[in-house]
């Protein structure tokens, strides 16, 4: 893979930047794994477009940084800590945020990863148990429990982060990771099917590999093309203003176009190449 196929695929919104774009000016945007790594180079992204940031994470000491980053180069920011990967700790931050006031863009970003072959994981069913409750149940529950008053209010935008390769098919070594951000993304696209109409949107982004502590330990990795947390955050933006579909690296969708006529073909590519 070079580094221009790990570049965004072009949108609509990209024909319409300079008057189709949707101000950020003055909009409650609320960030899912904001104290580090993409989800704080987003918020602080936002903050510099004119938008209010609510941050959410657990640990309070590292929010409560990012934030004062932001508010020092004269953003505003708030935050609340809470557990996503449990369903009362997702009720919680539902309580909060409602008392708080429903944002006009949530950034579904918090997640986990796992690198670990099926074979090397059968007796491992809780790595994927875990996985689904972070990547998907806490999304799912954070969607459920703001959507009813997005729809009443008839605007709002929920913007949730998945992977390259959910959109082409196949990511070996990543089962657990992948099947959770596939089964997110399916969700979304059933729900803006069924919001059409109601002025609230889902975008789902289908991000390439990201330069973040996360992937650090992975010696694998220090070759690959990435994006870093900035590029990440600007992708996410373009969600915002634009609110397309999806977005999706370019070779992504050089993969899901050859899935069509060989999901096979496809998978091998994946397979012998591991982009």
């Amino acid at each position: 893979m070079t580094a221009a196929g790990l570049q965004r695929s072009y949108t609509l919104g990209d024909l319409t930047d300079l008057v189709g774009a949707r101000s950020l000016d003055g909009r409650r945007v609320l960030i899912t794994g904001a104290s580090s790594g993409v989800g704080e180079a987003t918020a602080h992204a936002f903050a510099a477009a004119g938008a209010h940031v609510t941050l959410i994470a657990r640990t309070a000491e590292t929010l409560s940084a990012v934030t004062d980053e932001i508010r020092e180069f004269g953003g505003t920011a708030d935050y609340f800590t809470g557990d996503l990967a449990t369903e009362d700790g997702v009720g919680e931050l539902v309580a909060a945020i409602r008392s708080a006031g429903v944002p006009d863009v949530v950034v579904n970003n918090a997640g986990r990863s796992i690198r670990r072959r099926v074979l090397d994981s059968t007796d491992r069913l809780h790595d994927f148990q875990r996985t689904m409750a972070i990547n998907y149940f806490g999304p799912v529950g954070l969607t459920l429990g703001l959507l009813p008053a997005m729809v009443e209010r008839g605007h709002g935008q929920f913007i949730n982060v998945a992977t390259w390769g959910v959109a082409s098919g196949a990511m070996p070594k990543f089962a657990a990771y992948a099947a959770s951000k596939a089964a997110l993304a399916t969700f979304g696209r059933s729900l803006a099917a069924e919001l059409d109409g109601t002025g609230v949107a889902i975008s789902t982004i289908y991000f390439p590999l990201i330069r973040t502590p996360m992937i650090a330990p992975t010696a694998d990795y220090d070759s690959q093309p990435a994006l870093s947390s900035d590029e990440a955050a600007e992708w996410i933006l373009h969600a915002a203003r634009h609110r397309p579909l999806e977005v999706l690296p370019r070779y992504a969708k050089v993969l899901r176009s050859i899935t069509a006529f060989s999901a096979s073909t496809s998978d091998g590519l994946v397979a012998k190449s591991f982009i």
